[in-house]
Formats: structure tokens, C-alpha cells, sequence
């Protein structure tokens, strides 16, 4: 019993090792999620630095809203750190996480890595990495941001 038990999860792992490429595609995370965000205000309340607003374009979560808040907003020596509440809400799934941001550059063409866990909703407890990109002004005056969110498949211990 022992022994075929053994011999299953050989055979298991052995089959998840030499999976093709294609059936491996989403390997980076459970969900990836694509959006365009930009500031709709300053200091709109204590404690939050500006608020954000968003469409998701597709993606795991579908189409749908994005909303957040700027908590902290420090220069750096390459640019910027920034730490944010993102809620997504999706047709398919919402969810809520915090996420550490690293920006180097300012203004159209600078870029950031993101890092962060799902808080609240869909996936809670997952860690989110992810980049984003500056582009020119999207229908207003600011700047709008290109987001790009993978959610890792494992939750974080």
C-alpha cells in the first residue's frame, strides 16, 4: 500500500514536471488583470493622499471599475515610493489589496514594480505583483497609469 502510494505521487509530480509550455502558460499567477487608473483627487479626507479611478479592461476579473487610495507618497532617489488601496471590481470578480509601489521616473514613460497581498474579496490573501507604466493624459488634464496585476496562485503563509 506504501509503495503504490509512492508510486502515485512519483507519477503526479513526474506529470506536473513535464507539462508542454502551453499547458503551463499561466504559470506567472492565478489571475492577471490589466486597467487604466488616474488621480480624480487631492487629499480628498484625512489619511488618504488622493483618490484614484479606473476602468479595467478584461482580464481574469472581466471588465469593469477600479477605485483607490494613495496612503503614502515619498520621493526617493529614482523616483517615487507609494503605497495604495486598489479595489477592482469586475464582472466576473472584485477583490481589494494593498500594494507597495516602486517608481522610477516621473511623468509619461516612467514605469514602477508593484508588490502586494489581496486583502479583501476574491483571492484574499494572495500575494499581486505587478508594473505599471505613465502615459499621457487619457480624457482630462492628468496623467493616466497602465496597470498590469498578477495575482500568485499560492496564498501567502
Amino acid at each position: 500500500m506504501k509503495l503504490i502510494k509512492q508510486l502515485t505521487l512519483a507519477a503526479l509530480a513526474a506529470t506536473l514536471f513535464f507539462q508542454t509550455p502551453i499547458a503551463r502558460a499561466d504559470n506567472h499567477g492565478a489571475a492577471t488583470i490589466n486597467f487604466t487608473k488616474w488621480v480624480t483627487a487631492l487629499a480628498p479626507r484625512l489619511g488618504v493622499l488622493a483618490d484614484m479611478a479606473g476602468i479595467i479592461g478584461g482580464g481574469d476579473v472581466g471588465d469593469g471599475t477600479f477605485t483607490g487610495e494613495i496612503l503614502l507618497n515619498e520621493p526617493t532617489a529614482t523616483g517615487r515610493h507609494i503605497v495604495a488601496d486598489y479595489h477592482l471590481y469586475g464582472s466576473k470578480h472584485s477583490f481589494t489589496t494593498r500594494v507597495d509601489v516602486v517608481q522610477t521616473g516621473s511623468g509619461p514613460g516612467a514605469h514602477a514594480v508593484i508588490a502586494g497581498v489581496v486583502t479583501d474579496g476574491w483571492l484574499k490573501g494572495h500575494a499581486v505583483n505587478g508594473a505599471y507604466t505613465i502615459i499621457p493624459p487619457c480624457g482630462g488634464t492628468a496623467n493616466c497609469i497602465e496597470v498590469t496585476l498578477d495575482i500568485i496562485k499560492e496564498p501567502l503563509q
